[in-house]
């Protein structure tokens, strides 16, 4: 288990003063990505690599494999809502990676 030198509460406020949580999807978007590392062991997974993340979603049917897997760099997320419809690449998996990071960051 991760040793963490903040909270998940005192991240999310870290990350979204830097945000423009007025903008509804950003903030929409903010709250997801709070929920997949609320997750994390139950249905999410997030790993870091040398100098990237992965963000993986286990399968939710018993019938077939529809697990996701996202890579996330400093060049955005390979999810299509980062090159489609997320301001400034703000996906929630990049959010979350965000998170994250800021959870490991001393205070």
């Amino acid at each position: 288990m991760a040793q963490y030198k903040k909270t998940l509460g005192q991240a999310f406020v870290n990350v979204t003063a830097k945000l423009p949580m007025e903008d509804k999807s950003v903030s929409d978007r903010a709250r997801r990505a709070y929920e997949i590392v609320r997750m994390l062991g139950s249905g999410y997974a997030i790993t870091k690599e040398k100098n990237w993340y992965s963000v993986y979603k286990e399968s939710t049917s018993l019938l077939e494999d529809n697990s996701v897997h996202y890579h996330i760099d400093s060049d955005g997320c390979s999810c299509p809502d980062a090159s489609s419809k997320a301001r400034a690449g703000l996906c929630k998996h990049r959010l979350a990676v965000m998170i994250i990071e800021e959870m490991h960051n001393a205070a």
